[in-house]
Parts: C-alpha cells; structure tokens; sequence
C-alpha cells in the first residue's frame, strides 16, 4: 500500500526529468548560435585571399596617413585594377555591415564575431558584396548613416547590424578594382587580451583589444603571411623581422612621454588634433613623432630623430618623466632627412598625465624655453 501510493510522485519526478532534459538538449536557434567556440591559433583556417591575388600583409601599428598606431592591417592586391574574391576566415557570424559612398562607388566593410562579440574579425575597403549579403543589406530600412570627416576628407557612412552566419570558404565579396581600393583592409579585435593604456578614453572601443591575425591563422598560412608581413619604411613593401612580425600597437607607459596623447579641450573623435609618440611597425628602433593638425608649424605625419643615451636632447620617449627638465628632439619628417631640419620639438611632462609640447626653430636655443606657442596635451 505504501509502494502504490508512492507511485504518482515517482511519475512526476520522471516527468520532471525529461522536461529538464528536454530543454537542455532542444535549445533555441538562438542559444544554438551563442554556443562557445576555441579561439585560438589556427581558429582562422581559411586564407581571405588567394594566395596570388595579393603580394604583400601589412602588420598593425603603423601611422603613414594615420594618427594613432594602426589596429588593423592588411593585404596588398597585386592588381588593383581587377575584382578579387574574398573569402571567410573561419565559421563566423556577420553582425555588422558599413557602407561608404565614395562618390562613383561604394565602399564595403564587414565585421565578423563568435563567442557573442568576444572575438572580431573586421574587413575593410571590399569593393563589392556577395549577392546574397547585398541583398539582406538592400531590404534593411533602419541603418544608421551619418557624415564623417577625417583630415579634410568628407564620407557617408551608413551602418546596419545584421546575422549572418557563414562558414569558412564562403564567398564574403570582392576586393579591388575601383580607385583608391588598393587592399582589404583586415583586423582582429580579442577582448580576452585587452591592452591598458593610460588613459580610458579607448574602454568602449575594440581599439584597446586590437591583436595580430598571425595569433589566429593556421600554421600553414602563417608561413605564407610572415615572410611578405610589414609596411612602408622609406620604401614600400618592407619586411618586418623583429619579434612580434605582426606588430603592436601596444605603446603606452604610464608616467612618461611614450604612447598616446589627446590634446587638452579637444574631443576624442575625430582624432585629428591629437598625436602619438611610438616606434616604427618595421623597424622598432625607429621612434616616430605621429603628429596631427595640433601643433602649430608641423604639418601632419610622422617625424624621427636619432636617439641619445644622455642628456635632454633626442632621449627614448619611455625615458622622459615628470622630472621639471624640458627636453628637446632635433627631428625631420620620416624618409625625408632634407625637410624640416631646422625644426625642434619642445616636451615637457608636467606631471604623470599632461605633456607641453611646442615647435621651435633649431637656432632657437639654447637655452629651451617654451612661448606662448606651446600646447598642452593629456592622457
């Protein structure tokens, strides 16, 4: 009698179960997309490119036409003239679409993510779509478009978040073959390997988790990539031999001149008016001034010196410390020792996160002193 009435809670307790059961197992599309993936070296098992279509893998860091270190890179198409296939690198979602009109074309970006955005792949600069992409983009009437401006430049840029998931191999859309679209563009952001910089500023962006694509790609493919992987260093196409091949952008030592800078008052966007002092993604022995619209009598780019191992002239940018001395550095523009010879660059640190800075003529001193001329920028 016991047994028999002990039946009933038995059959709910078995019910229960495979209701539970049930629902681990039969999990929404949804979940079934969030589930986690290894994201390691040789995650990225599929060459964008084919490997004749490009001659050259542009590491990140480099500041030739930028402000601060680049965080992406890329590939060099062979021939510029000619539409080229790309190609996803790994099992992927499409989560974002950017459409730029440059005025007789439009310019295609793409981000890619697993792991619910922890990892991102980002391509830049494809000329065209894949039909079946192009058309998800087509049929969406809420992107978010805006006008930017970037060093004179003007662009419409328009933005729509998608999910699309696709595989390694798949056919994303084609590279090159319009002005200007000399390569793709292709970044890889890890928010489990997030870079701390001095200043917060880069803390809602993927900039401060911006990471080499040779951590990803397969061993096979990084043997083709590493050997042809660097910049421009006075001359294009230059390889880049010193560890780590891929390049860093990594720069910033709290408490001194090196990494990035803001100038005081300004916004963080657009990044024009602010500056870098970093070393060179070829040659990390090269230091590089990344001057923007900022300082008075600079025009902008990047500007070297030949470093010194004492005094207050030409010191490392990690050497120079809220110490009340005013250094200066004898500079000219990077590649071309002939300009801007005469000109001096003035630094100070006033304290651990505001820097003085000021050109001057190289006869202006000594001694140093700053005018009425200096500019102060911030962390």
């Amino acid at each position: 009698m016991i047994i028999i009435n002990r039946i009933p809670d038995i059959i709910f307790r078995i019910f229960f179960i495979m209701v539970i059961f049930f629902l681990l197992t039969c999990q929404s599309p949804e979940k079934v997309a969030a589930h986690r993936v290894e994201v390691e070296q040789g995650f990225l098992s599929v060459l964008p490119m084919h490997e004749d279509n490009f001659c050259f893998f542009a590491n990140i860091g480099w500041t030739s036409g930028k402000i601060f270190p680049c965080d992406h890179g890329g590939f060099l198409l062979t021939d510029v003239t000619k539409k080229v296939p790309v190609f996803c690198p790994a099992d992927m979602t499409i989560t974002r679409i950017m459409a730029t009109d440059q005025g007789g074309y439009v310019d295609y970006g793409l981000t890619l993510s697993v792991n619910e955005e922890e990892f991102i792949v980002q391509f830049g600069h494809l000329s065209a779509l894949h039909d079946d992409i192009l058309e998800i983009l087509e049929a969406d009437d809420q992107a978010e478009c805006d006008t930017l401006n970037s060093l004179g430049n003007r662009f419409i840029h328009c933005l729509s978040w998608v999910n699309i998931p696709v595989s390694a191999g798949d056919t994303l859309g084609m590279a090159g073959g319009n002005p200007g679209q000399n390569g793709l563009d292709f970044g890889t952001y890890d928010k489990t390997r997030k870079i701390e910089f001095a200043t917060d500023r880069f803390d809602d962006y993927w900039y401060s988790y911006a990471t080499s694509p040779l951590d990803y790609f397969t061993e096979e493919i990084c043997q083709i990539l590493i050997p042809i992987c660097g910049f421009t260093l006075c001359e294009p196409n230059v390889v880049r031999i010193v560890p780590p091949v891929g390049g860093t952008i990594d720069f910033d030592i709290p408490g001194t001149a090196q990494g990035i800078w803001f100038k005081a008052g300004e916004p963080f966007s657009p990044v024009d008016p602010h500056m870098a002092l970093v070393y060179h993604n070829v040659d990390p022995a090269i230091p590089i001034f990344s001057i923007g619209t900022g300082l008075p009598g600079l025009g902008t780019g990047g500007y070297t010196f030949t470093i010194a191992d004492t005094g207050f002239a030409d010191r490392p940018f990690h050497e120079v410390k809220p110490d009340g001395h005013i250094y200066h550095y004898h500079i000219w523009y990077h590649c071309s020792p002939t300009w801007y010879r005469q000109s001096v660059i003035l630094l100070q640190l006033t304290d651990e996160t505001h820097m003085k800075i000021e050109r001057q003529d190289a006869d202006a001193g000594p001694p140093w002193r700053f005018t009425a001329d200096a500019v102060t920028y911030e962390r």
